[in-house]
């Protein structure tokens, strides 16, 4: 007999690849007879941005803030456990979550941490302290699980023996772009981003474009995604002169008809995981253009086949002229486009989400010893 299951991430109500790959992995097990809880700090009464199988029990516990806030969250997030006698809670992004460990030890619920980050975050957004309070807390973890074998090594030695390696599920989409064919006389560039520049350089993207605006007029930059640094990407723009070839888009739920039209694909990030974006760009026949310092869109992308990969990371300029080449080659699109397609069919969803039940299952037979 399979036990309660809880699935955790922060913030169920806004988008992003976490969000959905939490809503996704719930409502796939739900299906699959399991009894799966899914629990935030979103407010009383919140509902999540991605559907969900009505079965999955969603439960927005609610946030405070300073030390007593953490006390009270923990402490209803234990109740939460023991009340419904969850066995395994599968924390995603929850590496230094604090709170969420404690409930869950006094709990005694058995703890998956899916990392959906590349470990070198951890290098560039935590001081060296931060890291080994981070590691620290991993260590407390019954398993890990990371979604690129070579992530592996990013993490302390101690800790390997813990690690499984579950990719992104990727449903090969019937929706096909075609990247050499113009619509109405214009070209899109498309970029699906949350609105955050440090990770996701969209001021970077910004900035490549507007240097070879002029040159490819019968191109538009289309950004979808939503997040704080909105303002300041769209006074750069203005800055720049190039509203009338860039646009941002607000994030929606429903997006294969943005792939479908589109003829090109870039990724600017920093860093990613399994940057679902880009894998479902490439699942429509759309190439794609990303930093080949960029640990998750270097996974994902290999120059020459699926894609072009900049040299670096974070240089405009670069940035400019790999999508300067990518943009007055049609037919090279094209060819790459079907590469990418034919690439992705290794993330069959029923492959990954079979991985988490063996996972699952793995824990179960362990408690039961």
């Amino acid at each position: 007999m399979t036990q309660s299951l809880a699935i955790y991430y922060h913030n169920l109500s806004q988008s992003g690849g976490a969000e959905r790959m939490a809503c996704a992995l719930a409502s796939e097990l739900s299906c699959r007879g399991r009894t799966v809880h899914l629990v935030s700090w979103n407010t009383k009464g919140a509902a999540p941005f991605y559907r969900l199988n009505p079965s999955v029990s969603f439960s927005p516990l609610g946030t405070n803030k300073g030390w007593f806030g953490k006390i009270r969250k923990t402490l209803r997030l234990w109740r939460y456990l023991r009340d419904n006698r969850i066995h395994t809670l599968i924390g995603f992004v929850m590496s230094g979550d604090k709170s969420v460990y404690f409930a869950a030890k006094m709990a005694g619920t058995k703890i998956i941490v899916a990392e959906r980050n590349a470990p070198v975050m951890y290098a560039l957004r935590q001081t060296r302290l931060e890291r080994a309070l981070i590691m620290r807390m991993l260590g407390t973890a019954n398993r890990i699980t990371v979604q690129f074998s070579d992530y592996v090594e990013g993490y302390p030695d101690a800790l390997h023996s813990r690690i499984r390696v579950i990719q992104n599920p990727v449903q090969q989409s019937t929706h096909v772009a075609r990247p050499a064919d113009a619509q109405k006389g214009r070209f899109t560039l498309l970029a699906l981003n949350r609105l955050d520049d440090f990770q996701k350089q969209v001021i970077c993207l910004v900035e490549a474009f507007a240097e070879i605006a002029g040159e490819f007029s019968e191109w538009d930059l289309k950004i979808v995604g939503d997040g704080a640094d909105q303002e300041m990407i769209a006074k750069r723009i203005s800055e720049l002169g190039a509203n009338r070839q860039i646009t941002l888009i607000p994030q929606r739920q429903e997006i294969d008809e943005l792939f479908e039209s589109a003829h090109l694909f870039v990724i600017p990030s920093r860093w990613e995981g399994f940057p679902n974006a880009l894998a479902e760009a490439m699942s429509h026949g759309l190439p794609a253009v990303g930093f080949e310092g960029c640990p998750g869109v270097s996974n994902l992308i290999n120059d020459e086949g699926a894609g072009w990969l900049v040299p670096g990371n974070g240089d405009s300029s670069l940035l400019a002229q790999t999508l300067g080449r990518a943009m007055e080659s049609g037919l090279e699109r094209e060819r790459r486009g079907r590469s990418a397609r034919e690439m992705t069919k290794q993330f069959d969803p029923a492959a990954q989400y079979d991985l988490w039940e063996s996972l699952l299952d793995e824990i179960e037979c362990e408690s039961s010893k």
